[in-house]
């Protein structure tokens, strides 16, 4: 089974590919034996039985009870699981099934009552024991071993010399192997494999996954572990050899990476146990470790990656090639968005520096600048990219210049340099385009279209076309750019698309296992799950990313604390949402990205002046301001400010910057509530798919016209957003819609 690090690709595919099957037809899947199963299988299963609904799927599961050993409470306490405990057979039933194997009715009786006491209701033992009896055609001296290993250690000595053997150089090979590994005429094989088949010791497999080669499989593990077991320690190096050899001469060693490496270990390994000379093993191991790693990176099963690539480098000499593998294991920490990467990215750039490899050492840069920007860290970011830059600017033309040229693009366009960002983009995407680099070409295209969001027709354009390349190269990059497109969505006006694209940007990156994109979708959805109207959901979310934050810092704080304090105002909690309104004002200043900073200014100065502290908003809001002049097309933020414009006398400043944004749906709220039309805002947010937002908008419209005689049409308004608070239990807005509505009377 997959590990961990490869979890988000092949979980959600096979999750979709077992409900696509259900939605066809009833399906029962079965596993057995799960007590053998490895962490990721027994991961797959408790998940799947908990995401799959509304199909009719049956899974059903077998394992000893030491699976409870490793798994407290595993496959129980669910919804959609129950666990049934089985007991062990009765000494009748016992009975029945040795008789079924036998294919007679007893055994001779004290033989039969030595079993049925020392079996303890095992099916298994008896299996095995009324197969010795087979085999050996009589009870005389027949052994009666305590353990059910050693039944399957009695039944391995019956053997010839020659079925041991091969079935030994099988177990070498592993639950499932092939007749070319056995290192045995083809006759003398079939024979021998034949005669171990018929004694229930193996299966022939009617597809063969070697080209040319019979495929085998022990009946059952223990099998397997028991004539494994049985090989003298010494001959073990030797055997695991002489496999890895044959597994080469297949051809396309890259295609057997993981049996490479595991093969070359484990001779390595039992070699020295042995106190035996490893001569050359060091070297193959460490090149078959590496050439998995290799593999592992190419299907972005990046945590596997880093394990080959930190075992190959224990093997590893000080010689000029180590900085390049310190660079992989490096990249494959980063790209999984592992706690360890920027050490990791640190020392191999050192080393690679020290080697004379500037560019790939320009590489390592630039991913630290990202995984800073990750966390907030601003300043380290762009410290990190002006050494990138620095490092691959005499290069010629490359790859490796290529990304970060890419990674620099990209960085500049979030920090609000758009035109930078577009014309480093466009560098790398020739680049890209010139070396065959669907990923970076994907990303370049993606960053020119979030650059020219605010600004051009054709924006949208740019992302499709990367998310496209992106899909059809199998990349990761294909959840940054839904991300990108969500952005889109928003600056089209529609929330509820938005909040789609983020959900479909979870489910991708979670299918290429990119923690770092896998976390910002889930900070982004903050947003637009409590614009939706479902708090919540919102605030339980806000609430979870928050704690993370306290031991990952994430570029997201600051959005997650701004939503936590409007629902904390709204709710009546003043003291909670003054401290998130300070902390996420703290966090923007600490970022000083335009895209973080400004809303933190404009939320911050909203949420201050409804808790009465006027003289504060006024300050943020001029600040807002101040910054917004220098960025205008930013300026239909402020449709988020308008609502307190009027109490801090700054309705016509907000008005005057607005008028200067490009035309977007935005714009026209915007001018709407600085204009004081909030029944307008109102019913353009609703179209816009933000009941939030309406709601707030309403409310400033029944105060308006109340205030101007117009008692009907306030009311009207008023009703309106009473109903969507009294549903999202925002007490304030309710207890000062209740007093409107009284005072209007």
């Amino acid at each position: 089974m997959l590990g961990g690090d490869r979890r988000g690709e092949a979980f959600a595919a096979w999750r979709r590919y077992l409900e696509a099957l259900a939605e066809r037809r009833p399906l029962v899947l079965v596993f057995e034996d799960l007590h053998w199963a490895d962490e990721g299988l027994l991961d797959f299963v408790d998940e799947l039985v908990g995401w799959l609904s509304d199909v009719p799927l049956l899974v059903i599961c077998s394992a000893r009870p030491e699976l409870l050993e490793r798994r407290q409470g595993w496959g129980g306490g669910t919804l959609n699981a129950s666990t049934l405990g089985l007991s062990p057979l009765s000494q009748q039933q016992t009975a029945v099934l040795i008789s079924q194997v036998l294919e007679r009715a007893l055994l001779p009786a004290e033989i039969q009552q030595a079993l049925l006491e020392r079996a303890e209701g095992n099916p298994l033992y008896a299996e095995q024991f009324a197969q010795l009896y087979l085999e050996r055609g009589s009870a005389k001296d027949l052994p009666l071993p305590e353990t059910l290993q050693g039944i399957v250690a009695a039944r391995l000595d019956g053997l010839s010399a020659d079925a041991k053997a091969l079935l030994q150089d099988a177990a070498v090979v592993g639950k499932v192997f092939w007749t070319g590994a056995l290192r045995r005429h083809e006759r003398e094989a079939a024979e021998l494999l034949h005669g171990l088949e018929r004694k229930g010791f193996l299966t022939r497999q009617r597809r063969s996954s070697v080209e040319s080669e019979g495929e085998w499989a022990f009946a059952h593990m223990l099998l397997r572990d028991v004539a494994y077991g049985q090989i003298p320690r010494g001959e073990r190096a030797e055997k695991h050899r002489l496999v890895a050899e044959w597994i080469e001469s297949l051809g396309r060693s890259e295609d057997h990476g993981e049996m490479l490496a595991h093969h070359w270990r484990a001779a390595l390994e039992l070699a020295r146990a042995a106190g035996r000379d490893a001569g050359d093993l060091a070297e193959r191991t460490r090149l078959a470790l590496r050439g998995a790693g290799d593999r592992a990176f190419a299907l972005n099963s990046y945590g596997a990656a880093e394990g080959y690539y930190e075992e190959a480098l224990a093997l590893w000499p000080l010689d000029d090639e180590r900085p390049d593998l310190l660079f992989r294991r490096a990249h494959a920490l980063h790209l999984s968005g592992d706690e360890r990467r920027e050490p990791a990215l640190e020392e191999a750039r050192d080393a690679l520096i020290a080697v004379g490899n500037r560019e790939t050492a320009g590489e390592a840069s630039a991913f630290l600048a990202r995984a800073a920007w990750h966390r907030g860290g601003r300043d380290e970011a762009f410290s990190h990219l002006a050494s990138a830059e620095e490092l691959v600017a005499a290069a010629p033309a490359s790859a490796a210049k290529a990304r970060v040229l890419g990674t620099s693009a990209r960085q500049r366009t979030l920090a609000g340099e758009p035109q930078e960002g577009i014309r480093l983009a466009e560098q790398a995407l020739e680049l890209a385009e010139r070396f065959g680099l669907a990923e970076l070409e994907a990303h370049a295209l993606a960053t020119i279209g979030t650059a020219k969001l605010l600004r051009e027709p054709d924006a949208m354009s740019y992302l499709e076309r990367g998310l496209e390349i992106a899909l059809a190269a199998n990349s990761a990059e294909a959840a940054t750019i839904l991300i990108n497109l969500a952005v889109g969505a928003f600056f089209g006006g529609d929330v509820r698309r938005e909040d789609e694209l983020f959900g479909e940007a979870y489910l991708m990156a979670e299918r290429f296992g990119d923690l770092d994109t896998l976390r910002f979708s889930r900070g982004d959805r903050i947003w637009t799950r409590w614009a939706l109207g479902h708090w919540d959901e919102a605030g339980q979310a806000a609430d979870q990313f928050i704690a993370e934050c306290e031991s990952s810092p994430h570029y997201l704080e600051s959005s997650a604390r701004e939503v936590r304090a409007y629902l904390r105002l709204a709710r009546g909690d003043r003291d909670g949402a003054l401290e998130d309104y300070r902390r996420a004002l703290e966090l923007g200043r600490q970022i000083k990205d335009l895209q973080t900073l400004l809303p933190a200014l404009v939320q911050s100065a909203r949420g201050l002046a409804l808790l009465g502290k006027t003289d504060e908003a006024q300050a943020l809001a001029r600040e807002a301001i101040e910054l917004a002049e220098e960025h205008v097309e930013n300026a239909v933020i402020f449709w988020m400010f308008n609502p307190v414009a009027r109490q801090l006398g700054l309705r016509q400043q907000v008005r005057d910057l607005v008028e200067q944004a490009s035309a977007s749906p935005w714009k026209e709220v915007a001018l709407a509530g600085a204009g004081g039309d909030f029944s307008r805002a109102a019913d353009l947010f609703a179209a816009y798919g933000s009941p939030t937002h309406e709601a707030e908008a309403r409310l400033c419209a029944a105060e308006e016209l109340i205030e101007a005689g117009q008692r009907a049409a306030g009311e009207a308004e008023l009703q309106k957003a009473l109903a969507f608070y009294r549903k999202v239990g925002a007490t304030r807005y309710i207890q000062q819609g209740e007093a409107l509505l009284a005072a209007s009377a």
